[in-house]
């Protein structure tokens, strides 16, 4: 009864979300975490956090930027694609950044909600949001990467990976496809790059989705650093570089489900 009371929410708040292009099989009905598929492949993707109290710290000069280009610089001098998951207050932070990284082929642009706020309950000491939030919250954000962007994909990561299957529901029902991670960097707050790097090698195997971020700072400072020596190994182990979405039609190809 709360899910379906929530769908006619969503209908009578945001019509034209329910008319999305159909997501493709076996992507619309689940989580994805992990794509097997026996290529050596892999996903590198990176979330662009931003709460009220990070745009806080930038307006009042306590954080120069929460924007890591050198990630960005990373990637490009190895030409390596990855997928880029926004807040909705970081694109509207950065908004030229948001157009210049949607027109760059490397890249694709997914939806990271709004202001960042648990999904859940307990999520890492961020702050709790209702169930009747999540539309607004991911809504509010789709059409920020609608304005902003070139194109953007349909693909939603929550907040600190936390959800049950009323948001899921709901991510689903706006048309998005719903993407966690089987490799965590846990590059968040990590001061030692060499930490990320072993984080990500020892788990990383065919079809993994790889998370790490993007906005640098005090809370990710050392990602850029530790993007080279992970590209590079993973690179002489013969793996190759996607998107998520690539990844998704790979899969849908050889008709392997997700999990």
């Amino acid at each position: 009864m709360k899910i379906i009371f929530l769908f006619l929410s969503i209908l009578f708040a945001f019509p034209h979300a329910l008319f999305a292009a159909p997501l493709p099989l076996p992507f619309e009905s689940t989580v994805v975490t992990h794509v097997p598929l026996h290529e050596k492949v892999v996903a590198l993707t990176f979330d662009a956090d931003m709460t009220p109290y990070m745009l806080k710290e930038l307006r009042t000069h306590k954080v120069k930027s929460w924007y890591n280009t050198d990630v960005i610089k990373e990637l490009e001098r190895a030409h390596v694609p990855a997928t880029l998951f926004l807040t909705g207050m970081w694109i509207e932070t950065y908004a030229t950044a948001t157009r210049a990284l949607s027109e760059n082929p490397l890249f694709e642009l997914g939806n990271h909600s709004y202001s960042h706020g648990g999904f859940t309950s307990h999520c890492y000491g961020l702050s709790p949001i209702s169930d009747q939030t999540d539309i607004a919250e991911i809504s509010k954000t789709d059409a920020l990467l609608a304005s902003h962007t070139s194109h953007y994909s349909k693909l939603f990561r929550f907040p600190g990976l936390c959800h049950d299957s009323t948001d899921v529901a709901i991510a689903h029902s706006l048309g998005y496809s719903v993407i966690d991670g089987d490799v965590y960097g846990n590059d968040g707050f990590e001061k030692h790059a060499s930490v990320i790097t072993k984080h990500v090698l020892k788990k990383v195997q065919s079809g993994s989705i790889v998370v790490l971020h993007m906005h640098g700072g005090p809370n990710a400072p050392e990602t850029a650093v530790a993007l080279p020596a992970i590209i590079k190994k993973l690179q002489a182990d013969g793996y190759t570089f996607l998107t998520v979405s690539d990844l998704l039609h790979r899969a849908n190809s050889c008709t392997v489900p997700a999990t």
